[in-house]
This record gives C-alpha cells, sequence and structure tokens, in this order.
C-alpha cells in the first residue's frame, strides 16, 4: 500500500463541476472543470471506490465488468464537490451538493490505485 498522504491537493477540486465520467476497461476517470479555469482537474481510479447518497447508502461501487448489470455513478455528472476529507492512509473522500459522497481507496499493496492531477499541476499517483 502507497497509502494516502494526509496533505493530498483536493482544496482544487472544491467548487468544481463533475463534467464527465470515463469508464475504461481498468480505470474510471473523473473529470472536473472550476469556474472561469480556476480549480479542477482529473482524478483516476484503478482500485477501490464507491459512491453513496446523501442518506449514506451504497448506490455503486468497484465491481468487475464481467459481473456488472450497469454503472449508476452517471448520477454525480453535473454536480459540484462542496468539501473533502483525507482518511490517511486508507482513502479520501469528496462531498457534493446534492448530499451524495464519493470515496476513492488505496486498496493494492502492489499497484497504484488511484491518481490525482489537479489542473496545472502535476499528477500524484498513490
Amino acid at each position: 500500500m502507497h497509502g494516502v498522504p494526509a496533505d493530498l491537493p483536493l482544496a482544487g477540486f472544491v467548487g468544481c463541476t463533475l463534467d464527465q465520467v470515463c469508464i475504461g476497461q481498468h480505470q474510471l476517470q473523473f473529470h472536473f472543470s472550476g469556474e472561469r479555469g480556476v480549480g479542477g482537474g482529473r482524478i483516476s481510479v484503478e482500485g477501490g471506490w464507491q459512491a453513496q447518497d446523501a442518506a449514506g447508502a451504497l448506490f455503486d461501487g468497484f465491481q468487475e465488468h464481467s459481473v456488472r448489470q450497469q454503472y449508476r455513478i452517471h448520477t454525480l455528472l453535473g454536480r459540484t464537490v462542496i468539501e473533502f476529507s483525507i482518511d490517511a492512509p486508507r482513502s479520501f473522500q469528496l462531498a457534493f451538493d446534492s448530499g451524495d459522497r464519493l470515496t476513492i481507496y488505496d486498496d493494492s499493496e502492489r499497484y497504484e490505485s488511484f491518481s490525482v492531477a489537479p489542473a496545472g499541476a502535476e499528477a500524484i499517483y498513490v
């Protein structure tokens, strides 16, 4: 496990809108835009993640493509990040204006679990 750093630079995502979710064979990407070109960036996930609604109910999460019926993560599209929290070294979470929360985990000792690339900055791989 590389471990989620306590100082992971997520502040630039606050106030930004989730514009795009890209589904790949081994990766899920979240693309955020900020207002007037400030903030935003990309989060790419190769490991564990889960999405919960405002009541705390799980509505989507990591699952192998071969057993997945559908994704529901698209419900976060157009939503704005209002805050973040870091549970170093395990995970980090983004909270959206809808009350939904997206948690991303560092769950591999061998491989990178995710990368965070704030706008205008180098990507950080965990």
